[in-house]
């Protein structure tokens, strides 16, 4: 498969060599390319689980059901078949690629901001490999995080291909990832604004991806829509749909909603990484037989929930228990129960190394929690009308709103799954207000807080702080030029320079116009030259191609100068006289200014904060 890309890569750099791209024109481009491509690989994806499911796990039972209550005297191969799965995935993994082990958007969050959103080549193939053996052999995960790494493998690797730098790699890294999720979705703009929301913890977004995911995503999910045949991820029944509606009088029952979401989405947290922490404690154990471990412990869980839930338990991404969910199948106790199952089950299986999503598990673990409290709400308030199908949906986008901090994403994302926007507002509410209260934890360890904390944009901020302030700013503060005349001998320049605290000293002519500069690192290459002390003079040994800076220009423009030439000091020149020298300006004295600045900027935001509050 690398040799089919790296011959294709080759052909279409070709092409782009006589076609001039301009930047729209890439952006476009490639997208489409990124998008076409990624469409076509969940559509590989999803026949690959389909042959292990029907090859592995329905040859194993019979059915494909997401529960364990009617497997009978084959109870022995619900513990088997997973941990076969886990012990071939932990093999593939730890040898070949271990980056596709756990769930794939994690990975790509940490390659956008970390590893300069490079994707190996191989993961393309080994996480799709691995997540379907996973997935196939029941698996509590789901394919939506493997094709998000997966289609931002492919981004990543095209950018490689056609040597693209490496802020478009980072952006078509989102772009075939968003590709990814809106096609396995049937989402193409909730695909689009989940990669540029989930990178961070605070309500922000990486706002130069926006566009090439919205264009790769809609050409992934037309790809994938146009061979699969699906348009909707949860299709609905006409009836279903109708009811979908959002009552005034039930808002209170939806804040019930978002906090508990909250709680169990803190549980789902601190379990899944919990267990993450004590397979990492089994030293004694090599990393390639501990999703065994997880498969294992996932085939007791889902004999243990079997007899409850019966053809709905916690095999595979748990679409099944959405649809029960929302057609209201299940009492209000097998629902919470079956929640702490999927959560159980879901941290063994990924957390030990396998290799799956945690995407779909999350959406079901919402929606089972959100039909138990619109059931409960039902019983308790008859007169009010609920329908717990509405809370189960808004339940979904709301609980994994705040597991992984994406609002907005979320919000689209249910209601074009579903093909409806009746629940926006429940939706919006109980996403925001779970998002709030559970600042402090989230799905995905590799998250940042903001755009701030990014090693990505780490010099964006210094960049445009400094270029906000002027030379003429901090003109005062620099040091007064120290002039040596360029007749001066090296005997005399010694005495001068021997009590200065400057290290750079400016030369200059009878009309204090500059003519070159020398540092104390010149002088050092000539001061045991004791017989020429009054032969050398400064013009014979500083330099006459000054580096200089102009009093009107910003600091941003000075440090790149001072930088590339590998300086730590710069004569600032008069604008109105022609060679004289105003200062010296040095590396720390520009530090200080963006620290000043920083810290009036800091301040002037909590002076706000604290304005508002007041």
């Amino acid at each position: 498969m690398t040799t089919v890309f790296n011959r294709s890569a080759a052909g279409l750099r070709a092409l782009s060599r006589s076609v001039d791209f301009g930047s729209v024109t890439k952006w476009v481009f490639f997208s489409t390319l990124i998008g076409f491509s990624a469409g076509i690989v969940a559509v590989g994806f999803e026949w690959l689980i389909h042959v292990m499911k029907t090859e592995v796990f329905q040859a194993a039972f019979g059915n494909t059901s997401e529960g364990a209550g009617d497997v009978g005297a084959l109870w022995p191969l619900v513990l088997i078949v997973p941990t076969l799965g886990g012990l071939v995935t932990g093999i593939l993994v730890q040898t070949l690629a271990p980056e596709a082990e756990g769930h794939g958007t994690d990975s790509v969050i940490h390659s956008f901001h970390r590893l300069g959103g490079v994707v190996r080549k191989r993961v393309i193939v080994l996480k799709a490999l691995c997540s379907a053996i996973t997935i196939g052999t029941g698996g509590s995960a789901g394919k939506e995080g493997p094709v998000a790494q997966v289609g931002a493998g492919v981004g990543s690797a095209l950018a490689d291909s056609f040597k693209l730098s490496e802020r478009d790699r980072r952006m078509f890294l989102l772009s075939g990832a968003s590709a990814g999720i809106g096609a396995m979705f049937c989402s193409p703009m909730g695909g689009a604004l989940f990669m540029p929301e989930v990178l961070y913890k605070k309500p922000e977004f990486e706002g130069d991806s926006i566009i090439p995911c919205i264009i790769s995503s809609i050409f992934a999910y037309a790809t994938y829509t146009a061979i699969s045949g699906e348009h909707k991820a949860i299709p609905l029944d006409a009836e279903t749909l109708a009811a979908l509606s959002f009552e005034r009088n039930q808002i209170g029952i939806y804040l019930v909603l978002a906090i508990l979401c909250t709680l169990f989405g803190w549980i789902y947290v601190k379990c899944f990484y919990g267990l993450h922490a004590l397979f990492g404690k089994l030293k004694a154990v090599p990393k390639a037989l501990r999703p065994a471990i997880g498969g294992f412990l996932l085939g007791a869980i889902a004999l243990f929930i079997g007899p409850f839930g019966g053809d709905q338990g916690v095999f595979f991404g748990g679409y099944g228990l959405i649809l029960s969910s929302v057609n209201s199948g299940l009492s209000v106790k097998i629902l919470l129960a079956l929640v702490l199952a999927k959560i159980l089950a879901t941290s063994c299986c990924i957390s030990s190394g396998g290799s799956g999503g945690v995407f779909a598990p999350s959406l079901a673990i919402g929606a089972l929690l959100g039909a138990a409290v619109g059931q409960a709400a039902d019983a308790l308030f008859p007169g009010l009308g609920i329908h717990p199908a509405n809370f189960a949906l808004v339940g979904m986008g709301g609980f994994f709103a705040g597991v992984a901090k994406v609002p907005i994403a979320s919000v689209i994302l249910v209601s074009e799954m579903t093909g409806s926007y009746a629940l926006l507002a429940p939706l919006m509410l109980v996403s925001v207000v779970h998002v709030m209260l559970s600042s402090r934890w989230s799905l995905y360890k590799a998250q940042v807080g903001g755009m701030v904390d990014s090693p990505t944009h780490a010099g964006d901020f210094v960049v445009d702080v400094l270029a906000n302030i002027k030379v003429s700013d901090i003109i005062e503060e620099a040091r007064k030029p120290h002039l040596i005349h360029q007749n001066t001998t090296l005997r005399r320049v010694l005495r001068e320079v021997s009590d200065a605290k400057e290290s750079y000293f400016p030369v200059v002519d009878s009309d204090e116009r500059m003519v070159g500069i020398f540092s104390l690192t010149d002088l050092r290459r000539i001061y045991l030259e004791d017989v020429v002390e009054d032969f050398v003079i400064v013009r014979d040994f500083m330099i006459d191609s000054v580096i200089s800076a102009d009093y009107h220009e910003n600091l941003d423009e000075v440090l790149r100068r001072l930088t590339s030439n590998n300086i730590n000091a710069i004569p600032i020149m008069d604008p109105e006289h022609e060679g004289r020298v105003l200062a010296i300006l040095e590396r720390n004295e520009i530090g200080r200014a963006y620290d000043r600045r920083l810290r009036a900027f800091k301040g002037g935001e909590r002076a706000a904060s604290d304005a508002k509050r007041s």
